[in-house]
This record gives structure tokens, C-alpha cells and sequence, in this order.
């Protein structure tokens, strides 16, 4: 049995990663359940269970613990109980005390956190992540960065798999030559996607795209709303929120944008590549992995907060697509994405668990 924890249904990487293995899970008759701290009227299929807690709610330890209770009562064999974002680490690690046959995992998904800021943290940290079997890093960046936080005894704990993705069918776009570009970013809204860099270098280019969609949601939406009216781009740039329809938003543009500030792995650049978007993205640890540099379809940005060296990135793709051509790019894109599929990260997950 294998029982994945995780806050919410709805945000970035992570969520899709669960919802995606799992279904891998029950394909191969694994019995495979997600409990979700909190889930809408979205969550569909089998085994999952949502406890409509908010994710802060320390109650969540308690209703956390009785229901893996409920699930594992018939259980003989070894419960693998696999943990996913912060409030999940911490609060598995505490409702799985004293409860047999039980091994835990964590994965962990960024090169960094705020906790990281806050030496007492360091203590914290070590504590929780010593109670579990094996952390699961999703790049090399993001072991690197934990490996010197928790220190060398727990280093021993530390793997790195790559995330896998969704391969999306390559998409048949057509020439920029007689039209303007439609780009897309991807990712929620929150400082660390920087999104108001990368809005901000669209109005240096207002006669040169057609527009910029952003999908997601977060706390930041109103400072970005402001820019945008400030910038007078409500024309140019849409934040449209999540959508459950990020394959056909892919298929209608022509450039994808990642200016994060901070990225474990990239899982959204792997999914635009997939259909043979080129990408302007930040180059920084975890995402270049992702991205395979050198590439032709690929655009680095060393000045993560220059709108110059954005706005000299957005053009620079456009002039390779038309160099190149669309379906050249297309498909060194498209290769490069075939490289981490969810099939291979979920074979490497099962043979961790078994060992």
C-alpha cells in the first residue's frame, strides 16, 4: 500500500505529480490512496480522501493520523506513507508516531525555503527529516542544496530522481513570419516565479507580441493585476487563474516564459517543451537541468531581474524560431522533454520502496 500526502489538489508541479503517479499506481494494481489536507469539488477518480482542514490547522495531525489508521487496519505488509510540500512533512511525520509497519518518504521540491533564512530552523529541520526512510530530491540542484542543510548523517537519506512529466503530443504551429508571437508562463503567483519581471519586459515589447497569458493563482495576483493596468498591458497580458486545460493553452502559443527566481525542477517547462514550445527561462540550478543547455529551443537568462535581458531573451527566441524554423525547434524541444516521463520516475519511486 502506498498512501501519498499532500495539502491541496489544485497548485503547481507537485500536486500534478501525485495525481499522475498515482493513477500509474492503480494501473499496475498497487493499492495506491492521496489524502489531501484540503480538496474541492474537482477531486474525481479512486482512493482519494480530503480532510477540508486548512493546511495551517494543527487538528490536521490528529484527523491525519485517523485515517491512515482506517486504511492500514487490514494491512499486513510494509505501508509506504510518502509525504509532499511543507505542512506535509511536518505534520506526517508527527500523526505516524507509534503506528507499525509503517516507512516514510518525503520528496523534496525546491532548492530552497524560507525556513533555510533561520539558523534555529536548521535544529527543526534535522529532527523531522531524520524520521524519514529516504528524502527524494527531483534534481541535483535540490540535492546539492539540502545535502549541506541536513548535514552528512543525513545526507545518507538523500536520492536524487528526476520528476517526471506529462508528454503532451507535438503541436503543428504555424510561422511567426506574418504574425506576432503568443506567449505563456505557467506557475502560481508568488514572488518567487517573479512574474512581475517578466510582465514588465512585455511592455518594452508591446508591438512585437500578440499577448502574454499567465496560468495560476496565488497571493500576488493583486500586485500583478496593478502592474499590468499600470503598465497599460490589460490587452497584452491575461492572468486567467488555474485551468484544467493547460494542453490546448500549450498548443496556442509560441513561446514559453519561467522567470522564477528559484525553481526545484521545472516541471512546467518539460510539459510546454513537450509540444515544441521554445523557452525563455532563468538560468538557475534545477531548471537548466530540465532544460538540456545547450539547446537550441532554449534561452538562458543570467540577469534574473533585468527587464533588458528579458526583453533581449523574448526577442532573441523569436528571431531563432524564424531562423531555425518552427518545426525545428519544435523538435528539439519535443526531444528534450521525452527524456523525464512520469513511467520512469515512477519505476525508480517503486524500486526505492521495495528496497
Amino acid at each position: 500500500m502506498i498512501i501519498n500526502i499532500i495539502p491541496t489538489i489544485e497548485g503547481g508541479g507537485a500536486e500534478i505529480i501525485v495525481q499522475e503517479i498515482h493513477k500509474i499506481y492503480l494501473r499496475k494494481n498497487i493499492e495506491s490512496h492521496i489524502i489531501y489536507f484540503s480538496a474541492n469539488s474537482k477531486i474525481s477518480g479512486f482512493n482519494f480522501t480530503s480532510l477540508d482542514l486548512n493546511r495551517k490547522n494543527p487538528l490536521i495531525i490528529l484527523y491525519l493520523r485517523k485515517v491512515i489508521k482506517k486504511l492500514i487496519i487490514n494491512e499486513k505488509g510494509t505501508v509506504i506513507v510518502h509525504a509532499h510540500l511543507t505542512w506535509a512533512f511536518f505534520y506526517t511525520v508527527l500523526a505516524v508516531l507509534g503506528l507499525r509497519n509503517i516507512k516514510l518518504f518525503y520528496t523534496e521540491h525546491d532548492t530552497t525555503n524560507r525556513r533555510r533564512n533561520i539558523p534555529f530552523f536548521k535544529i527543526i529541520d534535522r529532527l523531522f527529516y531524520s524520521r524519514y526512510s529516504h528524502v527524494i530530491c527531483i534534481s541535483q540542484g535540490v540535492y546539492r542544496a539540502l545535502a549541506i542543510w541536513v548535514g552528512l548523517k543525513i545526507q545518507k537519506k538523500l536520492v536524487t530522481i528526476p520528476n517526471g512529466s506529462r508528454i503532451f503530443p507535438i503541436y503543428p504551429r504555424t510561422s511567426i513570419k506574418n504574425r506576432l508571437p503568443r506567449l505563456i508562463s505557467i506557475g502560481s503567483l508568488v514572488h518567487k516565479k517573479n512574474f512581475s519581471t517578466s510582465i514588465t519586459a512585455i511592455s518594452k515589447l508591446k508591438n512585437e507580441i500578440e499577448s502574454y497569458t499567465i496560468i495560476g493563482e496565488g497571493p500576488e495576483r493583486v500586485k500583478l493585476e496593478k502592474l499590468i493596468h499600470k503598465l497599460q498591458l490589460e490587452e497584452k497580458v491575461k492572468l486567467i487563474g488555474w485551468s484544467n486545460n493547460i494542453k490546448q493553452h500549450l498548443y496556442n502559443s509560441d513561446i514559453q516564459l519561467i522567470p522564477s527566481f528559484i525553481e526545484g525542477f521545472g516541471l512546467v517547462a518539460t510539459e510546454g517543451m513537450s509540444t515544441g514550445l521554445p523557452v525563455v527561462a532563468s538560468n538557475i540550478e534545477g531548471l537548466t537541468e530540465v532544460l538540456g543547455c545547450p539547446n537550441p529551443s532554449v534561452t538562458l537568462i543570467n540577469e534574473i531581474d533585468s527587464i533588458e535581458d528579458w526583453k533581449k531573451g523574448i526577442i532573441n527566441t523569436i528571431n531563432n524560431i524564424n531562423k531555425l524554423g518552427i518545426k525545428k525547434i519544435s523538435q528539439f524541444s519535443s526531444s528534450q522533454a521525452k527524456q523525464f516521463t512520469f513511467e520512469k520516475m515512477t519505476e525508480r519511486y517503486l524500486d526505492i520502496y521495495i528496497n
